[in-house]
């Protein structure tokens, strides 16, 4: 007759050691991952409104001395998708009915990430010649640099009365965006 030999029941004590372990290794890993990623998209905001800042200043350097042409051919197709004659004359109204842009203080930026790139969206209060406007500009990043994609611009004229002017009017809105930060 032969018997077969008995093992010892598993040690308890000697599997739930290396659970604790796994799962300690696992909430490390999942920390780093999260902090790397947290990381990468502060600097991306960061990077982002350095971009942005010198991106407006140049808008409106050539604003100011009615390069409406340099404006538009520099700009990302998004934004010359409208017609050229309408951009020139909406570039135009905003220089003629505002005067001289002057200081322009960031107010939010916002980067979101999707299929067709990278776009950062950032909103100005800038003090025109004949008071103070909201601008709010889409810029498309390419190649590290920044592209003009959409712009919009809400003043107050002397009169007291809200006017909106909007180019660039193909941006995909957010909900066509997926955040990246």
């Amino acid at each position: 007759m032969t018997t077969l030999p008995i093992t010892p029941p598993p040690d308890s004590t000697h599997l739930a050691s290396s659970k604790r372990v796994l799962w300690k290794w696992s909430a490390t890993l999942t920390v780093l991952v999260l902090v790397f990623l947290m990381w990468r998209c502060g600097t991306a905001l960061v990077q982002g409104r350095k971009l942005a800042d010198a991106a407006v200043r140049q808008f409106h350097e050539r604003l100011n001395a009615g390069n409406y042409e340099e404006i538009y051919r520099e700009a990302d197709n998004g934004f010359r998708g409208e017609n050229h004659d309408d951009s020139i004359r909406f570039l135009g109204a905003v220089h003629n009915k505002l005067g001289l842009a002057g200081t322009a203080t960031q107010i939010n930026v916002r980067v979101d990430t999707n299929t067709h790139g990278t776009f950062l969206t950032t909103q100005y209060s800038t003090a025109f010649a004949t008071g103070t406007a909201t601008e709010m500009f889409t810029w498309i990043k390419s190649s590290g640099t920044l592209k003009l994609y959409g712009y919009h611009i809400q003043a107050s004229t002397p009169l007291g009365r809200k006017e909106a002017f909007l180019a660039g009017s193909r941006n995909r809105g957010p909900e066509e965006r997926e955040p990246a930060c």
